[in-house]
């Protein structure tokens, strides 16, 4: 018996240490003449970008984002001005869930967008400095959100939104609205059924209002 107890606690120990041993994942790319290097920390689950010295140029933990941690991330123009970005998808129970760090040309570094997580699924709508987002708001899916937005001096500026509901105790269908600060105005609205002419559903609506229409909100 004593036998089997020191086994099995020597088992567990080493199980331990197998669980604390830190793996690692890396991406690079060259921006403005700079080699860049991103590497994910299994332990802490922190992304650090690392100039070609070694020294850490940014340091973040998924702590300061959401705890639920960091699932991918890569290097790629997210706003079209031809230097790579910093692209972070999150482990979340709300779909495409990320965070932005955008490589500012001015002060040569990487910045953290704040309130980013909050616009899940960005796209940006080419030719523009305009993106739009998507998100369930309830029962099942049914009522939804895209939040049509710009980002100003790091910061995400609010433009416009679409609204589906087609569950609950509110008026049925598609609102559209132009957001101002805290002064939102309903320009159109159509009846839920509208969505149902796109070959991608809402998502199809949601892509097309917004390249025919975006000019509206600017």
């Amino acid at each position: 018996m004593k036998a089997f107890l020191i086994v099995l606690v020597l088992l567990i120990g080493t199980n331990c240490l197998f669980a604390q041993e830190d793996t690692y994942q890396t991406v690079t790319a060259r921006v403005d003449d700079v080699l860049y290097k991103a590497i994910y920390k299994s332990s802490d689950r922190s992304i650090s970008i690392l100039k070609p010295n070694g020294k850490t140029m940014l340091h973040l933990n998924s702590g300061d984002c959401y705890e639920e941690g960091f699932s991918s991330f890569k290097f790629v123009d997210f706003n079209g001005d031809g230097y790579k970005d910093l692209f972070i998808e999150h482990m979340s129970n709300v779909a495409g869930r990320c965070d932005l760090l955008l490589y500012d040309k001015l002060k040569k570094k990487f910045v953290l967008i704040k309130d980013f997580p909050d616009y899940p699924v960005p796209e940006r709508l080419k030719n523009t400095n305009l993106y739009y987002s998507y998100h369930r708001s309830g029962c099942a899916d049914s009522n939804w959100d895209s939040d049509l937005f710009k980002i100003i001096n790091n910061k995400i500026i609010k433009i416009g939104n679409i609204s589906g509901l087609d569950c609950g105790d509110k008026e049925i269908g598609v609102f559209i609205t132009k957001v101002r600060g805290a002064k939102e105005q309903l320009i159109k609205k159509y009846p839920i059924s509208e969505i149902g002419k796109y070959k991608n559903y809402k998502w199809g609506f949601i892509e097309q209002y917004w390249k025919r229409n975006y000019r509206k909100f600017i």
